[in-house]
This record gives structure tokens, sequence and C-alpha cells, in this order.
């Protein structure tokens, strides 16, 4: 496996990323986190030495230039000189070790002359083209940005078992075997400092790695009996909470005294966090600080919910669940029977609101249904709503535009990072395209 090292690595966004959504209101696909990292972070770690390049649809230009404008060091396919040989991945294919295995296996004996096709359920998901395919001066960016150009015709196929993140919950349900195969790239510390502090419980201590600067208080306890515990730098873990594996928390998070962290959790950087958290994935810069219950839910960027927040993550009936992208849009069958909140960037709940099972939030929302009414807001939220219930998907009543970005200056600003003119023309076009 380690042979195989491609010097360049084009992650290419999927047909329909809106089938992300909320995420990919303001993101392009290959920024999702699952596991311990982003999606394109994966290739970061697996080829530390290759290129990662990017290309989307031209209706979705803006989001890709709002990703390099806060990831620098990824560039867009066509400004970025190609190397000797040359990975192309969908972006929602989820990456394994097991995965990179199978594909060193193909490239070794393929023909150094053709391209070499990964298929997975009949469809092109990746192609490995090596330096004698490039050189070709036929073989433009255009042509192998595309898995069904003309370059690809008559390559070999490998037909190989691969995961795909087509939705949100795709992610969520596989995040602990995520958590599990990024552990590969973090060195374990079993005799950190932290873990033999007076009053800290480590339960399989050979199972958990703690980065730099972390502050673990008495009486927390880590429990990665069931799988890998993951904390990044400068974290600090309050007193009483409980962590149980596989779970990551990333660099500078705050984990608030009597928090109780499920496994297949994984929480980005700067996340602060309370209550009780199961199966679900904070994207980064989110707070739900106090009790409350979430579980089997995607957080994105800058979203709070508030005080006594809980959500619903399994039907009283037990029946599986449909969600909803818009107000008109038919329910897509989740096949799932466990799902609670997917929430898009920005986005904020008051105290004791109650979200059902499935609920759906676009950017920007403010939602503030009480428990102390018994009232839940509508199962889609869409962006800029403003209200409880009954009155969050009424297009009058809309948080104001300016107010709106004004906000999200000022949460950004509390972090020490500012809403870019990208970001912002972003959130522009959402309110213009009506939530």
């Amino acid at each position: 496996m380690n042979m195989f090292q491609p010097d360049s690595i084009l992650l290419l966004e999927p047909n329909e990323p809106e089938l992300l959504y909320p995420f990919t209101i303001l993101h392009p696909v290959w920024e999702l986190r699952c596991g311990v990292f982003r999606l394109f972070e994966k290739y970061q770690h697996q080829f530390p030495k290759a290129h990662i390049l990017v290309h989307a649809a031209e209706s979705r230009a803006a989001h890709l230039r709002s990703f390099c404008a806060r990831f620098p060091a990824v560039k867009p396919f066509d400004v970025m000189p190609l190397g000797s040989s040359l990975l192309v991945v969908q972006a929602n294919v989820l990456p394994t070790a097991h995965w990179w295995k199978r594909i060193a296996e193909a490239v070794e004996t393929m023909n150094p002359q053709k391209p070499l096709i990964v298929a997975a359920n009949g469809a092109a998901v990746a192609a490995y083209c090596p330096a004698a395919v490039l050189q070709r001066p036929s073989v433009t960016n255009h042509l192998l940005r595309d898995l069904n150009s003309a370059v690809y015709a008559d390559a070999p196929v490998v037909s190989m078992e691969t995961r795909m993140l087509r939705y949100l919950w795709d992610a969520i349900h596989a995040n602990g075997d995520a958590i599990e195969d990024d552990g590969r790239f973090v060195e374990r510390t079993p005799t950190h400092p932290a873990l033999v502090t007076y009053g800290v419980f480590a339960v399989q201590a050979e199972q958990i790695s703690l980065g730099n600067n972390v502050k673990i208080a008495p009486c927390v306890v880590l429990d990665a009996s069931r799988g890998r515990i993951i904390i990044g730098n400068d974290v600090e873990l309050m007193a009483q909470s409980t962590i149980v594996g596989p779970c990551s928390i990333g660099d500078h998070s705050l984990v608030k005294v009597g928090t109780r962290l499920y496994e297949n959790t994984s929480l980005g950087e700067y996340c602060k966090v309370g209550g009780e958290i199961k199966n679900t994935i904070f994207q980064a810069f989110a707070n739900k600080q106090h009790d409350g219950c979430l579980g089997y839910s995607f957080l994105g960027e800058w979203v709070n919910l508030g005080a006594g927040t809980n959500v619903s993550d399994l039907k009283n009936n037990y029946s599986r669940i449909r969600v909803r992208f818009g107000r008109t849009s038919p329910e897509i069958h989740t096949g799932q029977t466990s799902l609670g909140l997917l929430c898009g960037d920005h986005s904020k709940s008051g105290i004791n609101s109650m979200f059902n099972t499935g609920t759906v939030v676009g950017v920007s929302a403010n939602v503030f249904a009480g428990a102390q009414r018994g009232g839940y807001p509508e199962k889609y939220i869409p962006s800029f709503a403003w209200g409880t219930e009954g009155q969050v998907t009424n297009p009058a009543q809309r948080f104001d535009l300016e107010k709106a970005v004004a906000l999200a200056r000022t949460v950004m600003s509390r972090r020490k990072r500012s809403l870019t003119a990208e970001e912002e023309a972003l959130l522009r076009a959402e309110y213009a395209r009506g939530g």
C-alpha cells in the first residue's frame, strides 16, 4: 500500500450536492466531517506529499471560492499544475484503510499506458491516471474531471465495496467506523500526563489519544472499551464528564461539567458541549453548552442550541423516518429508524426548544419553540426562519438579512474569526433563493 503515492489528488463534487442539505448550502461536499477529519483532510493525511485539488460544477463556483479562501493549501483544479500521476475521486466517497489497500493492489497490476477506473454499484467513483496518460496532448483538465469522458473509455474497471456519503445521515451512521479508521493517523498516548492525574479514570488507556495542552479535571471518565477516544490540542474536559468511544473531540473544544458524550460522536474544532450527546457530528465552531439530549444529529458551523434544547431521534412507533429539504419538495425516505436534527450553519434555538424526529433546519434560522407550550416547530425549517411553531415556515416571518449578516460577524469575532466576503455572498444568495 505504501508504494501507491499519487502526485496529485482531484476531488470532484458529486452531481447532486444538494442531497447533503443543509450542509451544502454554504460548503462543498469534500468539507464534510465524518470521523475525526473532514473528507479532504483524510487525503492530506493519507498522502501528505500530494497536491490536493478540487473541482465543482459552475453552479457551485461560489462554494469553491469560499472553500479555497478558508483553506488556501487546497487549490482549484484549473490553476494547479499536475504532477506525474493523478488520482480522481468523487468527493462523497468515504476513504478507508481497506479501500486504499484495494486500490493499491489494483494499481500494482495495471497497464501504465491506461488509466484505471474504480467502480461501486456499477458507477465510476474514482480513477487513477499514471504519468503516461497525463503526458498525452489530447488529455485536458476538462476531460480528466469527468469520469465518463473519453480519457477513461477503454480503462479497465475494478469494482470494490465503497461507502458513499449521499445524505448527512450516511455520515452520521458511518461516524463510529470512521473515527476508528482515522485513528491510524493519530498516535496513542496511554501514558499522557493528563491521563495519569489523580481522579481521572481511563478505561483501556491504550485506546486513547490526547493532544498537547489537554486539561482533564478530577472525576472524568474516559471509557475506550468500545472504541478509540481521540482528543485534540488545547481541549478541556471539566469535572464529572464521561466520554465513551468511539469518540473524537477537536482542537480547542470544551466539554462542560457533567457532560455525557456517548459513542460515535465527533466534535470539530472550537466546540462547547454539555448535556447528553450521542451518535452526532459537530462540524466545527458549534455550541450545545447546557442540559438536553441530542442524538443521531448533524450540526453545522456557528450553531448554538439554547439551554434545555431536546431532540427526538426515534419515533414512538419505531417506524422509518422521512425528511423534507424544502417547503414543497417531496419527502425523502431515509430508511433510518434513528435520526434527529440536521442543522445548517449559523442557526440557533431558544431555551427549552424541542425538535421532532428527522427535523431539517436551514442556515441562519432562529427557532424558539418552547417546551412549556408543548409545541414542536415544523420538521422542515427554512433558512432565515424566525419564530415559534407555526411561524418558522411562513415566508413573511424571516430574519432580516442585514441583521443576520451582522450577527454572523459578531458570533465569529468571538472566536477570532471573520466572515469572509465569499461566505457572505453565499448567505445572501441563500436569502435570495428563499430558503
